[in-house]
């Protein structure tokens, strides 16, 4: 079956009639002239919008680089691929991963350090786990009767590739990382309103590859986004590479994309894996590789447990648009960072110890200010967030909506 961004959050206005509300709402501006270096036909922003919406994902392979400097203290690196390291290079730091796609039953993600690799890697009925810097692997057999992926990808959840949840609900983790250009290209087309201009602003070489360059700017001045780049390949309407401009900055603050990337189908030996001599291998059942998931990918964000403690029905929205405040509720701090031991430890202190410390009306608290979101945390357990400066923040902790 064929992959498709119809399948992502992009489905909300994936439609014929949703695209040409859309066009309206958001104000697209007229064709593209092209550069004089560039053999690209000229096209609408609308154009593009339908080639994205109808976008089936082909086999590919290629080297994805994320950077971020969103304007936070720089702290020391705990030199591993510990929980805040992680946190740290979605903040302020870079991360690299391969990627190798074939179909939604045949795929390979490896996230490379200069010290360390850990894949995620499924082969047929056959899935992978593997850390290098632990020494460890686990392997799950899914059954033959198993659905087929049906397209439904390698990352799970909401994923660039489609689907609720892959593997017909054989019990694969939805909580893989998707730092990739189309998963953050789905995640900026899902936010498009009639409170976003969206036009096209000539063309880019990513990868090798001629791109035009999609733009959505927020019309809300409250918005910390100055705008959102996607990168489309000009042959193929895949997603090159997402970038995050702060409101008025000229340089991105949080940047994904392909460094190197081709379209040729991966030789099927890429994803015969053996253990290296060493590691443990685990055998576990398909029900339990979310557990090893969250241990050989730790989500950034998530806890020693690998979640916030807090229920669905704990949070809620103030606002909408790009100004949208979430609100969590019964977040403990403290039990974050508990399971946490020496350099992780340490790193965590230094980061809590540069928020600002924050009181009103709401209570008190601490606050976290970058160039692109603010984060409030509350001593009576409420935390706060949203691409807003902390004032906005600070207001919506006082609406009735965000009340404990």
């Amino acid at each position: 079956m064929p992959n498709s961004l119809l399948s992502t959050p992009a489905r909300r206005w994936a439609t014929g009639a949703t695209v040409a509300t859309v066009v309206v709402g958001a104000a697209v501006a007229g064709p593209l002239i092209a550069g004089a270096d560039s053999e690209l036909p000229d096209r609408t922003a609308a154009e593009l919008l339908v080639d994205l919406a109808g976008l089936e994902v082909q086999p590919f392979a290629g080297t994805v680089v994320q950077s971020a400097d969103v304007g936070l203290p720089e702290l020391p690196s705990g030199g591993t691929t510990s929980l805040p390291t992680a946190v740290l290079s979605l903040l302020n730091g870079s991360s690299t991963a391969r990627i190798w796609y074939t179909d939604g039953d045949t795929y390979r993600f490896a996230l490379q350090d200069d010290q360390a690799e850990s894949d995620l890697l499924r082969n047929g009925q056959d899935v992978w786990f593997w850390s290098s810097e632990a020494a460890t692997a686990s392997h799950a057999v899914l059954p033959e009767d198993a659905e087929d992926d049906g397209g439904h990808g390698p990352f799970g959840g909401e994923s660039p590739f489609g689907g609720e949840s892959p593997f017909g609900g054989e019990g694969m983790p939805e909580d893989l990382p998707t730092n990739i250009p189309t998963e953050a290209a789905s995640l900026a087309l899902g936010l498009i309103e009639p409170s976003t201009q969206v036009d096209v602003d000539g063309t880019a070489t990513v990868a090798g590859r001629a791109a035009y360059e999609l733009v959505l700017r927020p019309k809300d001045e409250q918005s910390l986004i100055g705008s959102i780049r996607l990168a489309i390949d000009g042959e193929t309407s895949m997603p090159l590479r997402v970038q995050i401009v702060a409101r008025d900055a000229a340089e991105p603050s949080f940047e994904v994309g392909f460094s190197s990337v081709s379209f040729d189908e991966p030789d099927a030996s890429t994803y015969e894996f053996t253990p290296p001599p060493g590691t443990t291998v685990e055998e576990i059942q398909p029900d339990e590789l979310g557990d090893a998931a969250a241990e050989h990918h730790p989500r950034p964000g998530v806890g020693p447990d690998g979640d916030l403690g807090v229920e669905p029905s704990d949070m809620s929205v103030v606002g909408s648009g790009w100004s949208s405040v979430f609100v969590l509720r019964g977040v403990d701090l403290d039990a974050l960072t508990a399971g946490l031991e020496g350099d992780a430890a340490a790193m965590a202190d230094a980061f809590l110890a540069e928020l600002q410390d924050v009181s009103g009306p709401y209570g008190t608290g601490r606050a976290m200010i970058s160039d692109l979101f603010t984060v409030l945390l509350l001593d009576d357990g409420r935390m706060l967030a949203g691409a807003v400066p902390l004032e906005v923040l600070e207001e919506a902790a006082q609406d009735p909506a965000a009340a404990l």
